[in-house]
């Protein structure tokens, strides 16, 4: 017998904070599974398949796969083709700039952020 996945109001709390990225994302999907719970799907847009899926079950975890995704997002926008550790101090300002109104909705993931600056 399968069991039924239960939901949590944290991570539902960070889905929204997150749900208008992730809807205008062509490279996202969020959604709910009765049997697995909560699932972040990286989308191959040219492909058009999933090239990674997630189970989540930790507002944290959401976090930190978003965060460097939206840095990524930054990075790419100023024409570069690197890591975020790499980033610039121009470029950090800019992700930090982008990550603002998340950190702001969500300051005690806001730590999450530093770390992407670490290899």
């Amino acid at each position: 017998m399968i069991q039924e996945a239960k939901r949590d109001a944290e991570v539902d709390r960070v889905g929204r904070v997150f749900g208008d990225y992730i809807k205008e994302s062509p490279y996202l999907d969020w959604m709910w599974s009765d049997k697995l719970g909560y699932i972040l799907m990286q989308i191959s847009f040219e492909g058009q398949e999933i090239v990674e899926c997630h189970v989540i079950r930790e507002a944290a975890r959401l976090c930190w796969i978003l965060f460097p995704e939206i840095a990524d997002d930054v990075v790419l926008r100023t024409q570069n083709d690197h890591a975020t550790y790499e980033a610039d101090l121009s470029e950090r300002s800019r992700i930090r700039k982008r990550l603002k109104p998340y950190t702001d909705q969500l300051p005690e993931y806001r730590y999450l952020c530093e770390k992407l600056w670490e290899r």
